[in-house]
């Protein structure tokens, strides 16, 4: 997942036959390289490579993918696929080398006070603020490694995170690409695999599937499917555009999407069906998005509140722009580039903490 906030900062069309992946990993001396993780980026959908390092991914829905072959002491290789309803794909990895974290400097007392420091910083731009964060952590925090100065904090793993979310009840491999922290940006890209965990009773079972549809609902994803499906206003999202509004943010300005220069939006304004089940954000200026429901109760307290006001709303309010002219959306809401979308308030607000897999859909009893 490839992610830009500012200020501290499903399948195709209905009833497409799905299709499957398969393929080999190697490692450099063309031995195969039993137990590799092969997966699509941000889903839950994956294989581990068997004896002769071969893997099958089933139900792989139509589309553009990220698909991704890691092993621990080896480098993670990604490429892109486009999958076609019905298509069987074979995609062949071949992995080389352990990673490494250049200019970056080693810690090995991982209990070292200013690691910790630098750590703390970290935990809180990647997992956020919301009160979901309260129950997520990283298992092996010790693989990361830190670097400071005038541009912020930059982070750098040597192993893929473990991560672990008790609120929505996920367990993540996160293969961390890169990650830069200013004062006004947190930038990461990376690649991660979900898997569900087993609930310790069905109490906590009803917990995490309740905990789900309160995340989804109001998330980018939503926002991007509801666009998809022509349904952002019946589904709780008013949007104002701003045409004039220039690169540099103004709180008091957001303040006033209702009422100020912003005009209220028709989603044909902002998004591009596609006959194919996909489609486009193309709009200048910024969007203004407000979401018919209460904030989280973490959100008044983080850096990311004074984006929106001074004082709490009982709507979610964010804003978007764009780095590029367009950027393409994929049938499951999944953006083609997520680095030229640039997400302030509460959409900047919610992050990995707040994550669910691209294949995760709502209930029907929740539709």
């Amino acid at each position: 997942m490839r992610l830009l906030f500012c200020s501290l900062l499903l399948a195709g069309a209905a009833g497409a036959q799905p299709a499957t992946l398969t393929g080999t990993v190697r490692g450099g001396d063309g031995a195969p390289l039993a137990g590799a993780n092969v997966y699509l980026s941000g889903t839950t959908r994956g294989d581990a490579a068997d004896a002769e390092g071969r893997y099958r991914i089933e139900g792989v829905p139509p589309g553009a993918h990220r698909l991704v072959a890691s092993l621990v002491g080896y480098e993670a290789e990604t490429q892109e696929i486009v999958a076609e309803a019905g298509q069987e794909i074979a995609t062949d990895f071949v992995l080389n080398g352990a990673r490494r974290t250049v200019g970056f400097v080693r810690v090995e007392a991982p209990r070292d006070p200013r690691w910790q420091s630098q750590l703390a910083t970290f935990e809180q731009a990647f997992l956020g603020e919301s009160t979901l964060a309260d129950s997520v952590r990283i298992v092996n925090p010790e693989v990361l490694e830190f670097r400071e100065g005038v541009g912020g904090l930059q982070a750098a793993a040597a192993k893929p995170l473990a991560i672990e979310n008790r609120a929505l009840g996920y367990r993540l491999t996160y293969d961390l690409r890169g990650f830069a922290l200013s004062d006004t940006e947190v930038r990461y890209d990376g690649d991660e695999r979900f898997e569900p965990l087993e609930p310790a009773s069905n109490a906590e079972a009803v917990r995490w599937a309740a905990a789900r549809v309160r995340a989804y609902r109001g998330s980018l994803r939503h926002l991007l499917r509801a666009l998809l499906g022509g349904t952002a206003e019946a589904e709780g999202f008013d949007l104002f555009l701003d045409e004039e509004a220039d690169a540099s943010f103004n709180a008091d300005a957001f303040g006033r999407s209702a009422a100020g220069r912003p005009r209220p939006a028709d989603a044909r304004d902002v998004f591009e069906r596609r006959r194919d089940g996909t489609g486009q954000l193309r709009f200048d200026g910024r969007l203004d998005v407000h979401y018919d429901e209460a904030e989280d109760a973490g959100y008044p307290g983080s850096r990311w509140f004074a984006e929106t006001r001074s004082a709490p709303a009982d709507e979610q309010r964010s804003s978007i722009e764009l780095r590029a002219e367009s950027v393409a959306v994929d049938a499951d809401g999944t953006l083609a580039a997520p680095l030229d979308v640039l997400a302030r308030g509460y959409l900047g607000f919610e992050r990995l903490a707040d994550l669910l897999p691209a294949d995760y859909a709502l209930p029907p009893r929740a539709r």
